[in-house]
This record gives C-alpha cells, structure tokens and sequence, in this order.
C-alpha cells in the first residue's frame, strides 16, 4: 500500500509539472508577443502626444498633453481642435473596423472572458491600440491600461485559438495576454498579474490564471527594462517604515479608504451616467461614430477651463505627488480646491472615454485618486492633526490606490501596481489598508459592468438549469465555441490497454472509441476498465473494440450548445461528442466548458431566484 500511494504522489507531480511546462512555455510567447504589441502602442501615443505639442506650439514639453498645457500656462484654442480631429479619426477607425473596440477596453475583455468562450479577435486589439493613441495623444481624457488590456488580451486569445487550446486555456491566455501588455506598460509584472486575475470579479480572482498570468508578466517586464530606461513609473516615495504602524497612522489609513469610498462611487456612475447619456443621443438620431466627437467637444471645455484634466494624467500626477501641483491653500480651503480639481477629471474622462472615445479608465483615476488623497491629507490637518504621521505624499500614493479599489473593486491590485509603479514597495499593506476599506465602503456597483461577483458556484450547475439559461439567450454559443479538442479519442483497432493510459494520462473518466475514418462508435467509461480489470483480462492482447462500448451524444460543432444540452439530459450524462460535417471525431464539449461560457448568466440566475430553475 504504501509504494501505490508513492506511485500516485509521483503521479500527481508530474501532472501538475505537464501543467506549468505548458504555461511556462506559453507565457514567455504571450508575453513576448503582447509586450512588443503594447510597446508599440506605447510608441504610437508618443509620437502622436509629440506632434500636437508641437503643432501646438509648446515650447515646454511634457510626459503627457495635460502637463504641457500646465507648463505652458494655458490651452491654445488648436489644442481642442485636435481632440474633436483626434477623436473623429479614432471613431472612423473603431466603427468601421471593430465596433467592440469602442470605449474603455477592459469592459471587452472582461465581456469577452465571461461571455464570449475567451474569444477575443486580434483585430480588436490592433484598431484599439491605434484609436487609443489618437485620442489620448490629442489630449482626451483618458488611459493606457484599456488599451493595453485588449491589446494583450487579443494576442493571448488569438494564439490560443490558433493552437486550438481547450475553452479553459484560451481564456488563462487570454488572462495572460491582459498582464503581460499591463506589465510592459506599467512596470509592475506582480501588480499586472494580480490585476488580470482579479479584474474579473468583484469579490474574486481567478485563482487558475495567476501562474501563467505572472510568468507572461514577468517575461513582458524583463523585454520592458530592454526597451526602456529604467526608472519608476511615478515618483518614488521617500517614507519613514516606522512612520507606517503607529495606531495614529493606521486610523488615518482606514479613514482615508472611508473618505476615498464615496468619491470612488461618483467616478463609476458618473462614468456610466455619461455612457446612457450617449447612448440616448444614438437612439435620438445621432450616429453612433459621431458621439465621441461631440464627447471630445465637450472635454475640449474642459480643456480651456483645467488645462490638467487633457491627456492620461500621467505628467501631472508626478507633479502633485512631489507638491508643485495646484499651489492651493493649505487646510480646508485647499482640500477643497484638490477635490474641484479631481472631479474636473472625473468628468473630462466621463466624457472622452464614456461617449464611446477610445482609452482607458485607469490611468486618469491614478490622479483623481492622488489630488483626492492630497485633499484628505489636507482635511485631516486641520481637522485632526494628530492623526497626521507622514508626508501629503504618502496620503496620495494610498489615495491612487484606494480610488480605483472603489471604482472598479480590485483592491489588491492596485495596491501592488501603485507600490511597484513607484518603488515603494512599504506602502503595499497600508494602501491595502485604505483600498479595502473603500472597496467594502463603495457597495457592489462597480466602472467595469461585464465583472461578476464571483465565480458561478460549481455544485449549482446543472444541464437543466444551463438549458433554461440558453433557451432564453438571442445567440447561445456554438458548440464550436468551446469544445475540447484535446480530449483524447482512440481507434478501434488500438489495444484496450491504450484506452486505460489514455484516461490515466489524461484523468479522462471515459474515452471515445472512434472507427478508421475517425467517425464516433461510442464511449469506453471507466466503469467499464474496472471491470475488465477485476476479470483479469485486460493484460490480454484485447483491443478497444472488444472493450464494452456505450453509446454516447454526438452532436455537430456547428450547432448551438442548446443542442448539446438536450442530448445530454437525453442520454443522462455530462458531456457531448462534437463531429464536423462529415461526421469525423472533433473533441468533446462538456457541462463545465458550457456553464464557464455562460457565467454571467448563471450569477443573474443566482441572483435573481437564489439557486437554478430544474
């Protein structure tokens, strides 16, 4: 007994070595692949961001527009022009080539995780990085993490797809392709990871993905210290630790996540109050290409009144976090000013990036979430001094942190980002700390509506419960979809001895049996194996045909997974055998690969009746 449990230990290493071998080669290609894609966005949105300051004619340069305009003194009125131009050019872009690639980014990836089997097409990371470049590089008020995350996203679904990995390796690449982009961008290959993984849910990460998430971050991150100088991304914070874990300065940190929570709620519904807003002028008549034309109009105001709030934020952010921002007052005169000056962001991205203009969310909330945090800092002084243990800095580091863990409910990754992004790895707990507590303070509402609360609980999932979800659906998925291609078939003609390694290898509880011409004759289950194992005669020279084979579902690829569903309850099992047109064995599609396609639809269920209709 005890050399069976040895050979089984051994025997489960060397699974779970198959795995990250597989990963590991992976992940360096996803992220090598979707680091050089994000780099040459990057590239892009530098040459563009170059040539407005320069046809703008100012003299002082800048990382971003924003910090041109505040060093030049003012917003030349051209520079509005090009945001419209901008804007125009990037909607013809996105309209004509791939609508999805239209607003933030994330939101598609995050749809294309939950809704779409992983599928992510390659030509919506291209015309996003492009339409992305145009809009932030002429001033709007918008990120690089979306763009960046579809961007990767795309590239690790596409190879997948040209692999033809299974429906659960096609979205951890696709997970991988997200981190490995954010990683380039960021400089933050942890924080990368841990957001991919945890952007997903509200109150949950993807456990599955964080291994290959991290080894295609990383990779990404080493080819970044390659092609850039290195440095921190924001500036570094100069801290005391002892100043970080004194009971004055603990309370501060919880408070500033209460005091963060509600502006964190603004951001989100302001942001999606402008997204409805749109979308009402579209069903009024207004062609949707036009919207973020009128949108970048509308920030252009913005622009002459705040010249800050043009562009991601990111030149302006380094200049509040070392205080020559906004010479405001001190005590609550300034704090006062601080928040006018982050809600001016607030809405200039609510417009660039919610009237359908391409960008991201997340860069500019780094900024509101610092002037939000100088602002408490700011408060707190002169309501509760003593409660005041450090300098304004810190307070707008955790600030950045706790903003965005309201708004879009990724609190550990935003504390990791902002940390590594800075290199200032002691503020990790206390930003926790804040972005916590503003997470919980915040409610479920979340920027990014396509996230779940979690993941669907499995001993809920049922193939009646799935069948009612997809009777109700306009476009259910195809079975083509999210078929497993890697499920491994045997031919007739094989030993039967075949068969048993076959489900030993693969932990596969049956095995389709299929003919010379690969057309499907049934299963061999591994009841079946037990017991031709307990007569004794499977060391004989039998082959799998002389095995008991059971008849099993077959169904197309090209059909719906209705289909599959219905042949299931008929046959009483959970899994299908998918053919192609001319009936050959393709892969096997099975409960649990239907029910990840339909997450989304399974957490409304639960939701909505607290467990699933039979």
């Amino acid at each position: 007994m005890p050399q069976t449990r040895g050979r089984a230990s051994w025997r489960e290493l060397y699974i779970l070595a198959r795995r990250f071998e597989k990963w590991l080669i992976l992940g360096v290609v996803i992220g090598l692949a979707s680091g050089i894609a994000a780099y040459v966005f990057y590239e892009a949105l530098v040459a563009v961001t170059n040539l407005v300051i320069f046809a703008a004619g100012l003299e002082e340069g800048g990382e971003d527009l924003g910090q041109a305009l505040v060093e030049y003194g003012g917003t030349p009125i051209i520079v509005p022009l090009f945001m419209v131009l901008g804007a125009g050019v990037s909607s013809l872009l996105v309209y004509r080539l791939a609508p999805e690639a239209a607003g933030g980014g994330t939101e598609a990836a995050i749809s294309a995780y939950h809704k779409n089997a992983g599928i992510l097409p390659l030509r919506s990371g291209a015309v996003k990085g492009l339409a992305s470049a145009l809009v932030i590089g002429t001033g709007g008020s918008a990120g690089v993490l979306g763009p960046s995350v579809l961007i990767g996203g795309s590239i690790g679904s596409s190879i997948a797809r040209a692999l033809g990995l299974t429906l659960e390796d096609r979205r951890i690449a696709l997970v991988s392709g997200m981190s490995s982009a954010l990683a380039m961008i960021f400089h933050a290959p942890l924080g990368s990871a841990v957001f991919a993984v945890e952007v997903l849910y509200r109150r949950d990460i993807e456990a599955n993905a964080l291994v290959p998430a991290f080894i295609a971050s990383v990779t990404s991150y080493t080819l970044s210290t390659q092609l850039f100088r290195y440095e921190p991304l924001i500036t570094p914070l100069d801290v005391d630790p002892t100043l970080l874990y004194s009971a004055e300065a603990l309370a501060s940190f919880a408070l500033l996540g209460v005091f963060i929570a509600p502006f964190g709620m603004f951001y989100a519904r302001m942001f999606k109050a402008s997204r409805i807003l749109f979308e009402s002028l579209v069903s009024k008549g207004l062609q949707r290409p036009l919207a973020p034309i009128v949108g970048a109009g509308l920030a252009g105001v913005l622009v002459l009144l705040a010249p800050y709030v043009a562009g991601s934020g990111k030149g302006v952010l380094s200049e509040a976090l070392e205080g020559s921002f906004l010479s405001a007052p001190h005590g609550l005169a300034g704090a006062t000013l601080l928040i006018m000056a982050a809600v001016f962001k607030m809405a200039a991205t609510s417009l660039s990036v919610g009237s359908g203009g391409s960008g991201g969310v997340f860069a500019p909330g780094l900024l509101i979430g610092a002037l939000l945090g100088l602002a408490y800092y700011e408060a707190l002084s002169a309501v509760a001094p003593w409660l005041v243990s450090a300098e304004a800095s810190l307070y707008a580091y955790l600030g950045m942190s706790a903003l965005f863990a309201a708004a879009a409910k990724v609190p550990l990754a935003t504390s990791i980002m902002v940390a590594e992004m800075g290199s200032s790895y002691l503020v990790i707990f206390p930003a926790f700390l804040s972005a916590i507590i503003a997470r919980e303070a915040s409610g479920s509402y979340s920027i990014y509506e396509s996230q779940l609360d979690h993941r669907p609980p499995r001993e809920l999932v049922t193939v009646e419960g799935l069948l009612s979800i997809v009777k109700g659906m306009a476009s259910p998925p195809r079975v083509a979809d999210v078929v497993n291609r890697y499920f491994m078939a045997v031919s007739v003609d094989n030993s039967a001895m075949e068969v048993l390694e076959v489900m030993r290898r693969n932990k596969q509880h049956f095995v389709p049996i299929v003919g010379k011409g690969r057309e499907v004759l049934g299963v061999v289950t591994i009841d079946a194996i037990e017991e031709a194992l307990e007569a004794g005669i499977l060391e004989s020279d039998l082959s799998a045909g002389d095995l008991p084979i059971e008849e099993a579902p077959v169904v197309s690829v090209e059909v719906s997974v209705e289909k599959a569903l219905e042949a299931m309850i008929e046959y009483e099992v959970d899994y299908a055998i998918a053919v192609d047109d001319r009936g050959r064995y393709v892969g096997v599609v099975t409960l649990d690969d239907i029910a990840a396609s339909l997450a989304e639809a399974l957490i409304e269920r639960w939701r909505r009746y607290g467990s699933y209709p039979q």
